[in-house]
């Protein structure tokens, strides 16, 4: 199901840049389509201890319900926000869905990593193409540690503004696409050494059903998590120097959804008070 899900929400994205009549529907399908397949993976989430995703995925749900209203509305703002998501989608999808691109892009993942792990004065095995292990612990490389979502995510960001020059575009890349890759390969090759070497052995595991001590609970789920949302968050203020409409583009995006939760609460406080 959720391969069905994801296509369908590349289908309509790409219907979206691509064809202006009716273009706001589409992107509200492609929007419906990656909310439901959200929704969908909150159960094996929650399985793997990662609690970031299954939040966003509730709240997902008043984000789809205010930005299905202000599309209807031809929202200026919220059809370049779409812009943004079906251009991520475009970049990302095809890694995702086509075996080479997908084991390639792995491999060099796997084989960087193994390398700076291995600088880093630790002694790593490589059980197989896209697992490395040490001390007991083997880490199998998915898509999700390449570092592909979030270049995407930027990407699409950056393209969606509106009169983007040659000359910003090709310093957003260049921004954008070394950074993400150089730092990714440090999450994944210090987070391969926390857990390897057990640095959160004493650490508390919050997981009921959990099995086994919590070091990459604490390595993965919640360390490197909140450092890969602050890093995103400086990349984003970099992209706002390189191409300074975005910074205007951003309080207008935040403001479209804040006035609409302020307006919703208000109306909430008023009918509790009658």
């Amino acid at each position: 199901m959720s391969d069905i899900l994801v296509l369908g929400a590349f289908v309509s994205f790409l219907i979206f840049l691509l064809i202006r009549k009716h273009r706001k529907y589409a992107a509200l399908l492609g929007w419906t389509f990656m909310i439901l397949n959200l929704m969908s993976e909150i159960p094996s989430l929650f399985r793997e201890g990662n609690f970031l995703y299954p939040v966003m995925a509730l709240l997902s749900l008043p984000f789809l319900a205010i930005t299905a209203e202000r599309l209807i509305q031809n929202d200026p703002t919220i059809l370049q926000f779409s812009r943004a998501a079906a251009i991520a989608t475009i970049i990302y999808i095809p890694f995702a869905f086509i075996p080479l691109l997908h084991d390639t892009l792995i491999a060099i993942v796997v084989g960087q990593a193994f390398t700076l792990i291995t600088a880093l004065g630790h002694n790593p095995q490589l059980f197989s193409w896209d697992v490395i292990a040490e001390n007991g612990f083997y880490n199998q490389i998915i898509l999700g540690c390449t570092g592909i979502l979030a270049i995407a995510m930027l990407l699409g960001v950056a393209l969606s503004a509106e009169k983007l020059s040659i000359r910003q575009a090709l310093t957003a890349f260049l921004f954008i696409v070394p950074t993400i890759w150089v730092l990714n390969l440090f999450r994944v090759s210090i987070v391969f050494i926390a857990v390897s070497n057990t640095w959160f052995g004493s650490f508390p595991d919050p997981r009921p059903d959990a099995i086994g001590d919590a070091n990459f609970f604490w390595a993965h789920n919640v360390f490197a998590e909140a450092l890969a949302i602050v890093v995103m968050l400086l990349l984003a203020w970099g992209l706002c120097r390189i191409i300074p409409g975005l910074a205007g583009f951003a309080r207008e995006l935040l403001g479209v959804y804040w006035d609409r939760v302020r307006g919703v609460g208000q109306a909430l406080q008023r009918a509790l008070s009658r």
